[in-house]
């Protein structure tokens, strides 16, 4: 695979190709009025055959870009929605490597309040391969208490999330499964999972993209909506609290596949060598 730095003046991003194919963009972010993003996001995510499955202009509720990390509650602070007095995650550092069989960037990031401030320092890795008819992005985030004690309460708005384009979701169409049997957004949210597992056709072709936990912290409890987004949230019932100096870290797998994989296929996917820890 390689990756191509597209130059900040009109894009900020970096392209994953393999060969000519594109496998998907990291979208870096910032406050100039053409290119403006307050948190860095994937999109788009491809299959291997070409299709991509993530959404960035949703018609509602466009803070669900790509594929993202936030958090509506760090100590009060808002870093999730796309508001004025809302937080910001800004690279300060990125460390990108490709191999003929995978890519990874390293990013490190500030999580700032809207005056600037930082509240804490993040360290996150993207590292995508393809598995036969996927392509497996392992998103790995270390939130690090750098400037204080840090408080993630609980809200439905946080942590890791995936916005699929709306050809896959379950109001067009889609079908949203979990890991634990459970068909429906409805019967899906709120409950801990492994994996959230939607898939449909665009056009004519079988595709769709399952968001699962890193092993050593699944079960994570998930909230699902019928019109496309998925996300993993570990404070959905309880609140996280990291002491000065310390860290957490939480893993993320997606899996954008062709096809319609089995069960088993998920379940080696999930369970999959290859991975950070956690």
């Amino acid at each position: 695979m390689q990756i191509h730095f597209q130059e900040p003046r009109f894009f900020n991003r970096l392209n994953v190709r393999n060969a000519e194919r594109p496998v998907m963009a990291l979208n870096l972010g910032g406050a100039d009025k053409d290119l403006f993003l307050m948190r860095p996001c994937v999109h788009p995510l491809y299959t291997p055959a070409g299709y991509p499955v993530t959404e960035m202009g949703a018609h509602n509720f466009p803070h669900h870009k790509g594929i993202w990390i936030g958090h509506a509650k760090v100590n009060g602070l808002n870093v999730f929605h796309d508001l004025v007095d809302a937080g910001w995650i800004v690279p300060v550092d990125i460390q990108p490597e490709a191999s003929a069989g995978r890519a990874r960037i390293d990013l490190k990031l500030e999580w700032r309040d809207r005056r600037g401030t930082v509240v804490a320092t993040e360290l996150r890795s993207h590292e995508i391969r393809r598995e036969g008819q996927a392509h497996l992005l392992d998103m790995v985030s270390t939130l690090q208490a750098s400037h204080g004690a840090l408080e993630l309460g609980v809200d439905n708005h946080a942590w890791a999330g995936l916005r699929l384009i709306d050809a896959l979701d379950q109001d067009d169409g889609g079908v949203m499964r979990d890991s634990e049997g459970r068909q429906g957004a409805d019967a899906i949210n709120g409950h801990p999972v492994r994996w959230v597992d939607v898939r449909g056709s665009i056009g004519q072709h079988a595709c769709g993209a399952a968001l699962m936990a890193h092993p050593a912290s699944a079960p994570v409890p998930t909230f699902a909506r019928f019109y496309g987004t998925s996300l993993l949230n570990p404070t959905m019932y309880e609140p996280l609290t990291i002491a000065e100096g310390d860290s957490w870290t939480f893993g993320t797998r997606v899996a954008a596949y062709d096809g319609s994989p089995t069960p088993a296929d998920l379940q080696r996917w999930w369970s999959g060598a290859g991975r950070d820890p956690a």
